[in-house]
């Protein structure tokens, strides 16, 4: 099992904007990407983390599904997504981090 952290930071004020497009975002992805083969949850910071912090969590059963996923984002149907969350993410500050789960 693998846990896959989509992490980036959000412009000041606009949380509520970029979290109804990763809401949007995410159901394409479910319906037409193989991240319907994983888990999903999404949570921001909170305590010790900036507000404008947001993770965007997968869980997968192997790491083959979540590559596949990645390259699958490149398709036609996700660009709009891509384009409307960029404005609101602070230059530089998304990643993703990969964690293979032992117990």
């Amino acid at each position: 099992m693998y846990i896959c952290q989509w992490s980036l930071e959000i412009v000041f004020g606009k949380q509520k904007q970029a979290l109804d497009i990763m809401k949007e975002w995410g159901a394409e992805k479910f319906r037409s990407s193989r991240f319907a083969r994983s888990k999903n949850r999404v949570y921001v910071g909170h305590i010790g983390e900036s507000p404008s912090l947001i993770i965007d969590e997968y869980e997968f059963e192997h790491i083959e599904d979540f590559t596949v996923a990645l390259t699958e984002m490149g398709q036609p149907q996700f660009k709009k997504y891509s384009d409307a969350i960029a404005p609101f993410i602070v230059p530089a500050s998304q990643k993703w981090k990969v964690f293979r789960i032992i117990s």
